[in-house]
């Protein structure tokens, strides 16, 4: 199967960017400092950030990033989930680990590790994905927790990280019918949680989106600031560190086009109940009878 070669190139980053998080990842490091030294190295490596690198700690499954000035540190004791999502050229590779830092969570972390392995293991053409969301759940249900049922993986495509097609966490009869096709790009990523299994929305995660360039017709200057944020990320989410100051005045201006609804702005994504989330993720390339990590997520810590 021909994999482009940038889009290894941005597997290989991804990899290494992850062995990084772990050696950095430690109680009481700023969340900062650890999102900013991620972000670097991946274009110290001849990548760029696919996304804004999410550190979401214990109840928080996902969609936290830090924002300029942020204070925050790795508590003791913690659940960190780290997702980072290189891209080359725009061909994406998003991939998560999680750490912890007490051994009664070693279980939680596990289920999450075991059941992406058992994803990966039957990915291939023809499979109906809801199949992935049977060994998904079955994997971490077995070992006494819940899957988190409204997080979903997705389908990649150059520039679009969400493409259409989404990879349940549990069965689900609306994805029976959608199958996995040779030469598609997804991102797997079981989320495990000893809550109720389900996320609401909650709280700023400094991360935002272009989602259209249709003018202001009562500012000029705001028009030319949004075609400027999708010329530079051509629709991939960005922070609010890589712009205020550079493209953006400041942090009143870019809510201000939330407001207009030319840019999005993602909530955190917090576990119902509160209870402690754990997370891992590839992302792999269908092939006729198997299919091909890009990242090697599963190799980053092993069990």
């Amino acid at each position: 199967m021909q994999i482009p070669e940038d889009l290894r190139k941005a597997g290989h980053i991804n990899n290494e960017a992850l062995k990084l998080a772990l050696s950095i990842v430690e109680e009481g490091v700023e969340l900062l400092d650890i999102a900013e030294r991620i972000e670097n190295f991946i274009i110290s490596r001849g990548g760029f950030p696919a996304f804004p690198v999410n550190i979401s700690i214990n109840e928080v499954a996902a969609h936290y990033s830090p924002c300029i000035n942020d204070n925050k540190k790795i508590p003791p004791g913690s659940v960190v989930k780290i997702d980072v999502g290189v891209h080359v050229n725009g061909y994406i590779s998003d991939a998560a680990i999680t750490i912890f830092f007490n051994r009664k969570w070693k279980n939680l972390v596990y289920s999450a590790w075991s059941a992406l392995k058992a994803a990966i293991s039957i990915a291939h053409d023809g499979l109906p994905l809801s199949d992935i969301g049977k060994a998904v759940s079955r994997e971490i249900t077995s070992r006494g927790f819940r899957p988190i049922e409204n997080l979903t993986g997705h389908k990649i495509e150059r520039y679009n990280l969400h493409a259409g097609k989404s990879v349940p966490n549990v069965p689900s009869i609306e994805f029976r019918f959608l199958r996995m096709k040779t030469g598609e790009i997804y991102a797997i990523e079981p989320f495990s949680t000893n809550g109720i299994g389900y996320v609401n929305s909650g709280g700023s995660s400094h991360i935002y989106r272009v989602v259209s360039t249709r003018r202001l017709k009562k500012s000029k200057e705001l028009s030319h600031i949004l075609l400027e944020l999708w010329n530079t990320y051509k629709g991939l989410p960005f922070s609010e560190r890589w712009v205020i100051g550079k493209i953006i005045d400041k942090k009143e201006t870019l809510e201000l086009l939330v407001r207009e609804k030319r840019v999005h702005h993602y909530s955190m994504l917090i576990e119902d109940k509160r209870g402690f989330v754990a997370q891992f993720e590839d992302t792999i390339v269908v092939g006729e009878s198997d299919s091909i990590p890009l990242v090697n997520t599963l190799e980053i810590i092993e069990f």
